[in-house]
């Protein structure tokens, strides 16, 4: 009876230390079904953000997750020039491009105490194009997009 009891005391342990050890929200980073999902899914701390005439600016506190900022429903195959500027102050965070088919390429990705400034340009297949940050674990980072077409969102608000 006692190692009946015993295994089942392990049991209930392990369950509740891996339960709590895991993270859903990071878990997300390289899972690129979840990331090409509709729905986004994060947890955001204090956030300072802009959007104004194409152009995104925000400051992070802290992110774990992902949550789309750009979308642009083309009517044919076309290319975007696109620039921006990622610091990363911890964790580490990508932008990915889903394209219509739910395909996840990055953009750009950067760790911890590292920052990345391109001006690049985006090949958009015909239909729903979005653009998503998404962050592991504790992220903290400053990012500012520019992009001439489409829509950007606030994170936290997309509709």
């Amino acid at each position: 009876m006692k190692i009946k009891e015993l295994f089942g005391a392990t049991l209930i342990v392990v369950c509740l230390v891996t339960g709590c050890a895991s993270n859903p929200m990071a878990a997300v980073y390289n899972n690129n079904q979840k990331i090409a999902a509709e729905a986004d899914t994060y947890s955001l701390g204090k956030v300072d953000q802009t959007i104004e005439n194409g152009h995104f600016t925000a400051s992070v506190e802290k992110m774990e997750g992902m949550d789309t900022i750009w979308a642009l429903d083309t009517k044919e195959d076309t290319t975007l020039d696109i620039a921006y500027t990622l610091n990363v102050l911890s964790g580490k965070m990508k932008l990915v491009l889903i394209n219509p088919k739910g395909e996840v390429s990055i953009i750009a990705e950067c760790d911890c105490e590292m920052t990345d400034s391109v001006q690049s340009t985006l090949n958009l297949e015909i239909g729903n194009n979005r653009i998503k940050i998404v962050a592991d674990e504790n992220t903290k980072f400053d990012i500012n997009i520019s992009i001439s077409e489409g829509d950007f969102q606030n994170l936290g608000m997309w509709e």
